[in-house]
């Protein structure tokens, strides 16, 4: 047993150090010099300095573009979650001519390039005057996450047994009620998990941002890539960004991560 765990650890450990090489660059590159960064060989050992950080604090509206990514991926997360549920509670507990072909095409969504879409949100947005505004960003995101999270939820219910909510209903629970309080609560490891794919979604995404937003809505993916100059991209400040942009997905994560484990299951309850 000993050996076997051994085995595995030394397995992982070119995996984990491949994960997480990038990031370690990113981050010493946030409190590298202009001079440090383009240095060959790669220095590793260096003086840090936090002006990259404050560049970007203080130079251009940081906190303006902050609160608007967060706007738009809460807003994607809450619409997502609710949508999804219902749609996956229906395809649940419902049965009916095609559902199952239905669920399928609901997951074949998830296959199409998004690079052929740009062009038709763009009209479509254009046509509803919902260019520029946190409404339109979110409903594109939100077509982007429901999918999965349908998909992923539909797994959860399936898992819950009947025989729990009919003794819910019986002691007088309407149905809204019962799938309130008696079914998310025990698929609440698929919610979590839903949650956080379409936050990263709409946190990380950087093509529709890109197109789709302007003056009033522009996010900070889209201000990462436009930290350049004539004399090329400012790498100090675009580490700094990445780095302080990381942040929230890492809080979330360990935040839900015992929620994580359960979901990467696939549920919770067996009946």
């Amino acid at each position: 047993m000993r050996t076997r765990k051994l085995l595995t650890v030394l397995a992982l450990i070119p995996a984990l150090a491949w994960t997480l090489f990038p990031l370690l660059w990113i981050l010493t590159a946030s409190f590298k010099t202009e001079l440090s960064l383009y240095a060959k060989p790669p220095q590793w050992i260096f003086s840090p300095i936090l002006e990259n950080y404050k560049r970007v604090l203080f130079n251009i509206p940081f906190f303006e573009y902050l609160t608007n990514s967060l706007l738009i991926a809460t807003g994607t997360t809450l619409g997502s979650l609710v949508l999804g549920t219902l749609a996956a509670y229906g395809f649940s507990r419902t049965r009916f001519w095609g559902s199952q072909a239905l669920r399928f095409l609901i997951l074949v969504t998830r296959m199409v390039p998004r690079m052929t879409l740009v062009v038709p949100y763009y009209l479509m947005m254009l046509k509803i005057g919902m260019l520029d505004t946190y409404t339109g960003l979110i409903i594109a995101y939100i077509s982007f996450a429901m999918p999965f999270s349908i998909w992923l939820l539909i797994g959860f219910f399936d898992d819950v047994p009947l025989e729990v909510e009919e003794a819910a209903l019986v002691d007088g629970c309407t149905p809204v009620g019962t799938l309130v309080r008696v079914v998310i609560p025990i698929a609440a490891p698929g919610l979590a998990v839903a949650a956080i794919f379409a936050f990263l979604v709409s946190w990380n995404e950087f093509l529709f941002a890109l197109i789709l937003s302007g003056v009033h809505s522009k996010t900070l993916p889209v201000v990462i890539a436009g930290l350049t100059t004539d004399l090329g991209p400012l790498y100090g400040e675009m580490s700094a960004a990445a780095v302080m942009v990381m942040l929230p997905n890492v809080l979330m994560t360990l935040v839900l991560q015992r929620y994580v484990v359960k979901g990467l299951t696939l549920g919770a309850v067996k009946g």
